[in-house]
């Protein structure tokens, strides 16, 4: 088994080169203050008011990209792919959205507030440890949504934004060229034959649930038939398994998710099925789509879902063998680790705060969320390892400094860690920083943030003594 890597931020930015030494500085010095105080208001973080000005030069500096800030955070997860003898490339898309009035902004549905869309390609291990960020595309939708378009008009229009996934997989193709074994994960949003076809047809491996059922007769008209989901809820049963399921938001009738009501962690039973079938496309499939694609599926279907509740349905496409039970159970876990993508979009909302930014220009939120992206990492992390390897020496999660601080912190609010502290004793000791009671179950992101933000502050000042002591 691979074994995890320490979180540096530091190395996250070492290959930055923003074509001015002193706008490299900046990064570093923003970074550090961010990374200290994840949550807060720029203003609260920088108690300086000449830093504070420094750092909305920096944020609005037409010369500086959010591509230039994030490449090092880049290189950093390639490096980190590289170490790995399988990953997984997760792909979803999110949105942004802040309230006041801003410039260079669109609107997001459904609330119609300012902001803007972000595609993330997160790139994981198959165990679920958090590699890094590979990609992200942001855009903005301007206007009233246009009506309802021709077939001919959407399907050859070449800006159309469903291409954003079918270039996320070759950037992230590319980058990952070498490595011997990179699948890309995607939930029902990803299901387009033509972004299916494209991936098959350049050999890039894939896991994507499905969320259109189709025919399996290999013609483009309406000819009667078995369509694919019932085939697939007929194929052999090849094993079962039991797998807890996380908290997540309930379904709207409208099919969307809410914001209110959270469905409960459970443990499910579930039946899977595997079975190799062609699929056709439908009437409006792009015309140099192939009549018919091979590829395995998968049916994961609940046995006995609590009253009340939908049974958890997955139907996956994949590229992956279903030759044994020990195959088509890996496919399952493949699919389960896109969980963590929504973990990530948490990590950057509610432990940065990052929709609470009082900067006005959307430029200026790009850059500042390419400064937020390997902070929202590193707390992803630290929680996967406290959850996944509870045992792992500290130093896995944190730096010698840092756990030197927390140790002290520990021991001043009369809860002192182990002489050698585990991964699980020091994000506990983080929480508690941060207010949380060990009653009230396992820390949540807005608690960690907390947390977070007293330690590396008092990091900040232990660090500044040292050099002090040492001039």
């Amino acid at each position: 088994m691979d074994e995890p890597m320490p979180i540096d931020l530091w190395s996250e930015v070492a290959t930055v080169d923003l074509g001015d030494a002193r706008r490299d500085a900046r990064l570093l010095k923003t970074l550090s203050r961010v990374a200290a105080k994840p949550g807060s208001s720029l203003p609260d973080t920088f108690t300086s008011s000449a830093e504070l000005e420094a750092t909305y030069r920096f944020l609005n500096n037409p010369a500086v990209s959010a591509e230039a800030i994030l490449a090092g955070h880049h290189v950093a997860t390639l490096k980190r792919a590289a170490a790995r003898a399988e990953v997984l490339v997760l792909h979803d898309t999110t949105t942004f959205a802040f309230n006041g009035v801003r410039t260079e902004m669109g609107t997001v549905e459904p609330s119609q507030r300012a902001g803007f869309y972000d595609h993330v390609s997160l790139c994981v291990c198959l165990d679920g440890e958090p590699l890094g960020v590979l990609r992200q595309q942001t855009w903005r939708r301007f206007g009233e949504r246009r009506g309802k378009r021709s077939q001919q008009e959407s399907q050859y229009d070449p800006n159309r934004e469903s291409l954003r996934w079918n270039e996320a997989v070759h950037d992230c193709g590319a980058l990952l060229a070498d490595h011997p074994c990179v699948v890309h994960v995607m939930d029902r949003e990803g299901d387009c034959m033509e972004l299916l076809a494209d991936m098959q047809a350049h050999g890039h491996r894939f896991v994507v649930r499905l969320a259109h059922d189709r025919r399996l007769i290999k013609d483009r008209r309406k000819a009667p038939g078995p369509k694919l989901f019932e085939v697939m809820r007929q194929a052999p049963l090849v094993l079962e398994r039991e797998v807890v399921l996380a908290r997540r938001p309930a379904k709207t009738p409208s099919g969307s998710k809410s914001k209110h009501e959270w469905l409960a962690s459970r443990t499910a039973h579930l039946e899977v099925r595997a079975q190799r079938l062609e699929m056709s496309p439908g009437n409006g499939a792009h015309a140099h789509i192939p009549d018919v694609m091979t590829l395995n599926f998968v049916d994961v279907c609940e046995t006995n879902p609590p009253e009340g509740r939908e049974p958890v349905t997955w139907r996956l496409c994949t590229t992956e063998p279903i030759d044994t039970p020990a195959d088509v159970a890996r496919i399952v876990d493949i699919y389960r680790r896109r969980w963590l993508i929504e973990e990530f979009f948490k990590a950057i909302k509610t432990g940065c705060g990052y929709e609470t930014l009082q900067l006005v220009s959307g430029s200026a939120l790009n850059r500042a969320l390419a400064i937020y992206v390997p902070v929202a990492w590193r707390m992803l992390r630290l929680r996967w390892v406290e959850r996944q390897r509870p045992e792992s020496p500290a130093i896995e999660v944190l730096t010698p400094v840092q756990t030197q601080v927390l140790q002290a912190l520990a021991k001043r609010d009369g809860k002192p860690l182990p002489p050698k502290p585990t991964a699980r004793d020091v994000l506990w000791a983080i929480a508690r920083l941060g207010g949380h009671i060990r009653n009230n179950g396992s820390p949540g992101w807005l608690v960690l943030r907390r947390g977070f933000e007293k330690l590396l502050l008092v990091e900040l000042g232990w660090s500044e003594r040292a050099a002090l002591d040492t001039s």
